[in-house]
């Protein structure tokens, strides 16, 4: 061995502990702490009476925020861009008066801004495949050529 390498090239036993697995410890911390919970929360209610900050930190431990579930806004119509503007308008309000959380809203405005983007292509598509198959021009009626005969310019 040199100096600087303290470990010989090459692991010889595998790729390690794979992404995404739970390390051991903490999985059995966990189920510790799930299953002696309300002891722990009585020890700590009665101990944190005058620490709120804790008490909190705790609880938040016990009772985690829900996350993905549904909320009401009601029917939004998102087929012009006008749509698109009153759907903003509402969530925006709703966010405000509270009704709804700022994470519900950010979610909200997503989905409004990637059917914008759907609607902006489909209208850009429409005005390229005009631009590239332009329209036949019109036909003249057989009553109006024989009217007006074509002009010539000298």
């Amino acid at each position: 061995m040199t100096r600087g390498r303290p470990f010989q090239r090459g692991n010889k036993f595998g790729r390690g502990r794979p992404k995404g697995t739970p390390n051991k410890k903490t999985a059995l911390a966990q189920k510790l702490f799930q299953e002696h919970s309300p002891n722990i929360m009585a020890l700590a209610i009665s101990r944190c009476r005058d620490d709120p900050q804790m008490l909190r930190m705790l609880a938040s431990q016990l009772v985690p925020k829900r996350r993905g579930s549904p909320v009401n806004i009601g029917r939004l119509e998102l087929t012009t861009l006008e749509d698109l503007n009153r759907a903003s308008a509402t969530v925006f309000e709703k966010a405000s008066s509270g009704k709804i959380g700022m994470s519900e809203a950010l979610d909200f405005c997503t989905m409004i801004e990637g059917r914008r983007r759907v609607l902006e292509t489909q209208d850009l598509e429409r005005r390229l495949s005009a631009l590239e198959n332009p329209a036949p021009p019109p036909r003249q009626d057989a009553t109006r050529a024989s009217i007006d005969p074509p002009s010539t310019k000298s």
